[in-house]
């Protein structure tokens, strides 16, 4: 039988149709998953980037809290600057020691170890000046030589205030020593003193001046004197008895 070319050439370009059709389309859905998965390690990296970035934001707000607190600490050390100033002052403008560590009502900074009444007792440490207290026991020990007295030592010492209603009510300055601790001892935490030794401060046109008192109960002695700021004796009584006769 003999076929004409026609149909034989119609059926071949069939068959190349079918063959080679399906190979793009498939192709083409491999390109289209693959954007797909593309797209979404995309999103993913963009998610990534954000959640980074939510990170960084809350890095920075935990850095402004931390500077926060900082600032709180610096507050701190501010309260802590206002009460060293309240601390007693270690030197005068002039770089002295000053005579007392009182302030202008005539108060110590420190607490009194024992009161009796109205009258407030401290220690020497920390309210008389080292150098001055030394040069109160020198005189002391000085009128004492005068007496026939027993010395006394500038370290056991206390300072006492007495109240006054005198305007402006500031108390007087006592300085009180003693020859031992074991006296020290009795005249303020006891009721016996057997040789008490005061210093009474009082001001009189703008100069010091110190009352020495010295008494010995053994020996029935009872002395006071009136020394300027020079540790000059000016008379055998207290001082204000010594301006009152002027």
């Amino acid at each position: 039988m003999k076929f004409s070319q026609k149909p034989i050439f119609l059926i071949l370009s069939l068959c190349i149709l079918c063959v080679s059709l399906p190979a793009p389309s498939f192709a083409a859905e491999e390109k289209k998953e693959e954007k797909k998965e593309e797209k979404k390690e995309g999103g993913e990296k963009k998610e990534e980037k954000k959640e980074g970035g939510e990170k960084k934001k809350e890095e920075k707000k935990e850095g402004g809290e931390k500077k926060e607190g900082g600032e709180k600490k610096e507050g701190g050390k501010e309260g802590e600057k206002k009460e060293e100033k309240k601390a007693a002052p270690k030197r005068t403008y002039e770089g002295i020691e000053p005579l007392f560590y009182l302030d202008s009502k005539r108060q110590p900074y420190i607490e009194p170890f024992n009161e009796k009444g109205e009258d407030k007792y401290y220690l020497c440490r920390g309210t008389v000046g080292e150098w001055y207290r030394e040069l109160l026991a020198k005189d002391m020990n000085t009128l004492a030589d005068k007496l026939g007295m027993e010395h006394v030592t500038g370290k056991t010492c206390a300072m006492r205030l007495v109240p006054t209603e005198k305007p402006p009510k500031l108390p007087i300055v006592t300085i009180e020593f003693y020859i031992n601790s074991d006296i020290m001892k009795s005249c303020i935490l006891g009721e016996d003193c057997p040789q008490p030794r005061f210093v009474i401060f009082s001001v009189k046109d703008r100069t010091l001046y110190r009352t020495f008192i010295l008494s010995d109960h053994k020996k029935h002695i009872y002395k006071e004197f009136c020394l300027d700021n020079k540790s000059e004796v000016l008379d055998e009584t207290s001082c204000w008895k010594h301006f009152e006769d002027e």
